[in-house]
């Protein structure tokens, strides 16, 4: 900010002058040895003045000042680490709304803002703004080439967005429906145990989940499944990835982590991950790229020039493009996926009408493909939609710098640098969008009467501030592929079993021994590393009587 500089110098020579004066006639300090005193006058009170400087401007003469917020994070951005660490920003955000209001300041030069119009003001396409230099570190971990979905460039993004957009077309989707369908075929044969009529054994969903989305982007991805569902062995990659997007996420806020080496002393665990998943990347692409004939999404990366200069996509491009799309395309489906089956054996009513709708739909399993028929079940799109506010798969922010000129977000005006960003969770869960805004209710979803089918429409106020894919330059690629996905797996699972949470499980559930904001039983418990990480319901399954 342009005035820092000058009250900083100003501020550090008057201190100066006051430390120098200080330990010129102090007893102590004249009787230590020479060594120490040179180290203090060298080293000591040029750290101790700029601290000082700094905690004084960005306290009191920052231009972001004036909005409230914890006090520490006004200092540093190491507030901001402490709860990546932590794993619950999305709560963190809720909190901060909830007891300072629309706007809070949670960094240095960084603002959250809880509103509908602050959605549009801030991603749109014509905002003034930029990707936040949050997202740099991922070009650190990629040999300095960032993935589409965190160059601060609009024009390279835009192609790669362009790109990707073809790749992922209904019609590309639809002709690769059989590869989805083989995989969760494998999901649904294997609910149940051999030779067994009775309840199931309970099943982890989180993990079965994460297998089976897994092995679909493998298959439609690279034209290479993980095969994670049937080899124990190759299951490594679910919990590396979260760990590595974490990591990159905390470099991200604060990159002197990087620069003074402390990640590979305090943060080790994050640091395997992220090698273990660039390694993955790289190795994806060099196998990929050496098959041909392939029909997949990767194919149009490879294919991809650019209309004006007919340059495709570098080396280094792709191999960063190969590791967004293993995130992208599988943690957050896995996520959505896994919170409709918690939310469902944990209100049976939601899950009777369900079935209903389900089985009264389809006369064969075998009939539940992407198409009209799936589409034309609202209520299991209520049910998703329900879910991803509920437990939205990227619970935090999003960030965006402001670009010279400013910008005014829903009335207020913020300076250029500055970091602006809309918390999903605590937007979902704000009562004056969505009233009794932690009670799993997918018929707020439906417009008329319970047996209105024509439409699945929520009140226009409340559908604003719904933004569990993003909005504007954010809005997820991948959508389209995502709730295809999830209806399938959700529809087969129905329409062929009974399903229960397990007697006595609390798996994925909240309760007051996990702290404030996860006291809650029925609400699926997310751990934000970026993307989120999760564990159960324990769910039994029965195949239905037909």
């Amino acid at each position: 900010m342009g005035n820092e500089h000058l009250l900083s110098v100003f501020t550090a020579l008057l201190i100066s002058i006051i430390l120098g004066y200080y330990y010129s006639t102090d007893d102590n300090f004249l009787n230590a040895r020479p060594e120490a005193r040179s180290f203090i006058l060298a080293v000591g009170v040029p750290i101790l003045t700029h601290s000082l400087v700094v905690a004084a401007y960005r306290s009191i003469w920052h231009p972001l000042a004036k909005y409230p917020g914890p006090w520490w994070a006004t200092l540093t951005d190491w507030y901001s680490v402490y709860h990546i660490i932590k794993g619950d920003r999305h709560i963190d955000f809720y909190r901060l709304h909830e007891r300072y209001g629309k706007i809070v300041r949670f960094g240095p030069d960084r603002i959250s803002i809880r509103s509908a119009a602050a959605l549009k003001d801030i991603y749109s396409v014509s905002s003034n703004v930029k990707r936040s230099k949050v997202y740099a570190s991922t070009a650190h971990f990629f040999g300095g080439t960032p993935s589409s979905n965190t160059t601060p460039d609009m024009k390279e993004h835009a192609f790669r967005r362009r790109v990707n957009v073809r790749a992922l077309n209904p019609t590309n989707i639809k002709a690769m429906e059989e590869q989805i369908l083989k995989n969760i075929r494998y999901f649904c044969d294997h609910l149940m145990d051999a030779n067994k009529e009775e309840w199931s054994s309970p099943r982890n969903m989180s993990e079965l989940v994460g297998y089976l989305v897994s092995d679909i982007m493998g298959d439609i991805t690279f034209s290479k499944s993980w095969e994670v569902q049937q080899k124990p062995d190759n299951r490594d990659i679910l919990t590396s990835l979260p760990q590595a997007v974490a990591g990159i996420h905390l470099v991200g806020y604060m990159p002197g982590i990087v620069t003074f080496k402390l990640d590979k002393i305090f943060f080790r665990t994050l640091v395997a991950g992220i090698n273990r998943f660039t390694g993955l990347s790289a190795s994806i692409f060099q196998w990929r790229f050496a098959q041909k004939g392939c029909n997949d999404f990767f194919s149009a990366l490879l294919q991809a020039k650019d209309e004006k200069t007919g340059k495709g996509f570098s080396t280094n491009q792709l191999v960063s493009e190969a590791g967004l799309l293993t995130i992208a395309g599988s943690d957050t489906t896995v996520t959505a996926t896994t919170g409709v089956f918690f939310y469902l054996v944990n209100y049976s009513t939601s899950l009777s009408r369900l079935e209903k709708e389900i089985r009264s739909s389809f006369s064969g399993v075998e009939e539940i493909r992407i198409g009209p028929q799936l589409a034309s079940c609202h209520y299991l799109l209520a049910c998703i939609e329900e879910s991803l506010r509920m437990s939205p798969p990227v619970g935090s922010t999003l960030m965006r710098e402001v670009l010279p000129g400013g910008l005014t977000v829903d009335g207020d005006w913020f300076p250029p640098g500055t970091d602006l960003a809309v918390p999903h969770y605590a937007l979902h869960h704000d009562e004056s969008y969505f009233p009794k805004s932690f009670l799993f209710k997918p018929e707020r979803w439906l417009s008329g009467s319970p047996r209105d089918r024509k439409s699945s429409t929520i009140d226009s106020t409340a559908a604003s501030a719904f933004t569990a894919f993003g909005t504007g330059r954010t809005s997820c690629i991948g959508k389209y592929l995502a709730y295809q996905e999830i209806s399938l797996v959700v529809a087969r699972t129905v329409w062929l079993f009974d399903m229960r949470l397990q007697p006595g499980s609390t798996l994925g559930q909240g309760s007051k021994s996990m702290g404030p904001g996860r006291e809650r039983k029925k609400e699926f418990q997310t751990w934000d590393k970026f993307v989120s990480i999760h564990n159960g319901p324990m769910v039994q399954f029965k195949r239905r009587e037909l």
